[in-house]
C-alpha cells in the first residue's frame, strides 16, 4: 500500500484525467475494436494472434480473480481513496488487473508484429496502462505485476504459433480446440465455485 499512498499524494485534476484516458486504452472495447481493425485491414494472422491472446488472457484472469478473491485496495484499507471517476469500472475482485492484461492483447501483440520503432511505443503504452491502474487506486502493485507477467508470457508463447499461421492453416484447429477446452474448464470451475459458496 505504500506505493499507492505515494501515488495518491501526487494526484492532480490534470493527472487524474490523463490517467483516466490512459487506463481506458486497456478496456475491452479498445481491444475488440483494435483486433477487428487489424484482422480486416492489416493482417489476419496478427488479428488471430490478438484475439487468441485476449481470449486466453481473459479466461485466465477471471479464473484467478475467483480463485484468490482479493478485494480492491480501498476495500482492504478504508483510509485509502481512489480517483472517483475510476470507481464505476472497478468492479469485482482486484487480482490480477484485467486492464493490464488487455493491454498486452492489443498493444503488446501489435508491438510484437511491428518494427522496432513502433515496438517501443506500443510497449510504453502497455507500461503506462499498468501504471495508470495503480495511480487511479483501483489496483495494487501485485495485481498489475502478475497481470503484466501473465500477459507477457501469453504474448511471447503464442507469437511463434501465429507468425506464420497462414502457411500452416491447420494450426487454427488446435488453437480453437485449446480455446474451447479453456472455456469448458473455466465454466466447470465457476459452476463448482458457485455451488460451494451456496452450501
Amino acid at each position: 500500500m505504500e506505493l499507492l499512498y505515494a501515488l495518491e499524494s501526487i494526484r492532480t485534476p490534470f493527472l487524474d484525467k490523463l490517467m483516466g484516458l490512459v487506463t481506458n486504452l486497456g478496456g475491452e472495447a479498445v481491444f475488440i475494436v483494435a483486433a477487428i481493425v487489424v484482422f480486416w485491414c492489416l493482417s489476419k494472422s496478427c488479428g488471430y494472434y490478438m484475439m487468441t491472446v485476449g481470449f486466453a488472457g481473459t479466461i485466465i484472469n477471471q479464473f484467478l480473480k475467483l480463485w484468490f478473491r482479493i478485494p480492491r485496495p480501498w476495500v482492504k484499507d478504508p483510509n485509502f481513496t481512489i480517483v472517483e471517476s475510476a470507481r464505476a469500472e472497478a468492479t469485482g475482485y482486484s487480482f490480477p488487473s484485467g486492464h493490464t492484461q488487455n493491454a498486452f492483447s492489443s498493444f503488446g501483440c501489435l508491438g510484437m508484429w511491428t518494427k522496432k520503432g513502433w515496438r517501443v511505443l506500443f510497449f510504453a503504452i502497455v507500461v503506462l496502462i499498468g501504471f495508470s491502474r495503480m495511480y487511479l487506486g483501483v489496483h495494487a502493485p501485485l495485481d498489475v505485476g502478475v497481470a503484466f507477467l501473465l500477459g507477457l508470457v501469453l504474448m511471447l508463447a503464442l507469437y511463434p504459433l501465429f507468425r506464420d499461421i497462414e502457411a500452416h492453416p491447420r494450426r487454427m484447429y488446435a488453437v480453437i480446440a485449446g480455446m474451447v477446452a479453456l472455456t469448458l474448464c473455466y465454466l466447470l470451475y465457476v459452476e463448482l465455485w458457485l455451488s460451494l459458496i451456496h452450501i
